[in-house]
């Protein structure tokens, strides 16, 4: 686990309340915001070359409430 997927984990729950059921793209702890997969990453990519995103569709709050 890299540091951006660490990030995640210790703010998923503030990210699933501001950005459920978009993508995200995340590099040194700053967050891209998409509809798309690949444009969120592209996006991340330009403004941080050399760098590989961690890249997720956030789930909402009901898709997790489901899973339980």
């Amino acid at each position: 686990m890299n540091d951006d997927d660490r990030w995640i984990v210790e703010h998923f729950e503030e990210l699933v309340d501001t950005y459920g059921g978009s993508y995200i793209a995340v590099v040194d702890g700053r967050i891209f915001v998409g509809d798309d997969p690949k444009e969120v990453e592209d996006e991340a990519l330009i403004k941080h070359p050399g760098k590989k995103p961690s890249v997720l569709r956030v789930p909402r709050e009901e898709d997790i409430v489901c899973l339980l």
